[in-house]
């Protein structure tokens, strides 16, 4: 009798379990629009600070500049002429006025309003990531080299080196230039003073850091490391605020603040975007876009996370070519 009580415990235990796991899995709403813009998939891009403008890289047809809101593509971008860029990062300035793209070893700067080229730079390395500065001519290069540069896109001039034990591959800057965040191989996220290139705080990780992410004021911080710990911390203090998650999930490639530094935005290699609070840690939504052809199910890395005005909606571009958008009220 007992043994069979043990059974039927059993059995109830594990049926509950995978009520719970199915449960979790349909916990993922679908987007509310979806549009393709690279039909043979992305490999990179990025979002202007109000998410109405995307640069894509594309497989097949190297940049371009899309307008989101009325989901038009307004300019294609080569490096070189004659050939399609391997386009490896970008961003815009936040105003959006201009735009910066890298290849391997070239960074351009762009007009976003005439699609026109605006300066043309060799880098010292390969630049693995790029984030703006407000004065739209300053941009924080992350690169192969164990360095992050404070570069002058007008002028090429090298302004600062923030030096690192391995390579930089993610980079973000708050909205008054002053301070930046890391994200290197060598284990770590160094929050830095940009008028003395110090670190103010530095965040160990036990593995490579592969995303960070920047609140406006500077005050919290993102940090992502492979198979490891997913955080927010507090710069003021340097402590951790909230372990979002760690080790057992699929990668984190991108993230981003809300405007008023109330949500964080967080997309995975496994399709999913994610909104947490900033507050309290919680994760408040998961999306799940799905796969673009069902009957030819192919990867869907989200590459770019924005907010739109007032953070009523995020949008997201994967890596098989989509751009989508998930209202958030």
């Amino acid at each position: 009798m007992d043994k069979k009580v043990n059974r039927q415990t059993t059995t109830i235990a594990i049926y509950s379990l995978l009520i719970v796991s199915l449960i979790g899995c349909s916990a993922s709403e679908p987007p509310t629009r979806s549009w393709e813009i690279a039909a043979q998939g992305a490999f990179s891009g990025s979002l202007s600070s109000q998410a109405d403008m995307v640069i894509v890289g594309s497989l097949n047809h190297g940049a371009s500049l899309w307008k989101t809101p009325e989901h038009e593509r307004l300019y294609n971008w080569r490096h070189k002429a004659g050939d399609f860029v391997e386009l490896v990062s970008s961003s815009f300035f936040p105003d959006g006025t201009r735009a910066v793209t890298t290849d391997p070893s070239t960074l351009v700067l762009w007009n976003t309003a005439t699609g026109e080229a605006i300066n043309y730079w060799g880098t010292p390395g390969a630049v693995l990531d790029v984030a703006m500065f407000a004065d739209n001519r300053q941009a924080l290069l992350g690169l192969d080299n164990h360095t992050a540069l404070v570069f002058d896109a007008e002028t090429g001039a090298y302004q600062q080196t923030l030096i690192h034990e391995g390579d930089v591959g993610s980079v973000a800057i708050s909205k008054d230039g002053n301070t930046a965040i890391t994200g290197s191989d060598d284990f770590t996220a160094v929050y830095w003073d940009l008028n003395t290139a110090a670190p103010l705080q530095t965040y160990k990780h036990d593995n490579p850091v592969r995303a960070v992410a920047l609140s406006a004021t500077g005050r919290f911080a993102f940090t992502a490391a492979q198979n490891d710990l997913v955080a927010l911390w507090d710069n003021q203090y340097g402590t951790k605020l909230h372990e979002l998650h760690n080790g057992d999930y699929h990668g984190v490639v991108t993230a981003e603040f809300s405007e008023d530094e109330r949500f964080l935005a967080v997309g995975y290699t496994n399709r999913k975007v994610s909104l947490f609070d900033v507050a309290t840690g919680q994760l408040l939504r998961t999306w799940d876009p799905g796969v673009k052809h069902q009957l030819r199910a192919t990867g869907a890395t989200i590459l770019a996370v924005g907010f739109r005005a007032n953070a009523n909606a995020i949008l997201a571009l994967t890596g098989d070519g989509r751009l989508l958008e998930f209202r958030t009220s």
